[in-house]
């Protein structure tokens, strides 16, 4: 019992998600200062955030999202802070992919929807360094999400 609680408190509190946070970012390739920051935007290293439209955990995933990035995904694992994470950097590949390794573009992405970027950019030809941060003044919150992360 006491090996199960202290597994728990080490997956779960704040200092085990931040470093778990930069071995992610490391193991997936990412730049670690930027996926940090994104984890520390979508939920303040809180395990077990939930937004009001339903992302949840760590890198603040959509069950709908984990199951298109990962079909065989279960119900109920965002909420595994190691699980969450993978699920967040692979989802930035994909948008990473998508954007041509634009951060600006893949950040608007994950904030604001795919959807969303993909409409605003519509037959755009994207330039992997420049960054579109401009393209979402009208969107304050992916706007300032965007500043929080590439700062």
């Amino acid at each position: 019992m006491l090996i199960l609680l202290l597994a728990v408190f080490i997956s779960y509190n704040p200092v085990s998600a931040r470093l778990f946070t930069i071995s992610v970012a490391v193991y997936h390739k990412h730049d670690p200062l930027v996926f940090y920051r994104l984890i520390r935007a979508e939920s303040s290293f809180r395990s077990f955030a939930v937004s009001r439209k339903s992302a949840l955990g760590l890198g603040q995933i959509k069950e709908e999202t984990a199951l298109y990035i990962h079909p065989n995904h279960k119900r109920g694992m965002l909420f595994y802070p190691l699980y969450n994470l993978d699920m967040s950097a692979r989802y930035l590949h994909y948008l990473k992919d998508k954007y041509q390794d634009n951060w600006s573009l893949t950040l608007a992405a994950y904030n604001w929807g795919e959807t969303n970027v993909s409409r605003r950019i519509n037959n755009m030809e994207i330039d992997p360094q420049y960054n579109y941060r401009e393209l979402f003044r009208d969107i304050p919150e992916t706007y300032d999400y965007i500043g929080k992360i590439l700062n």
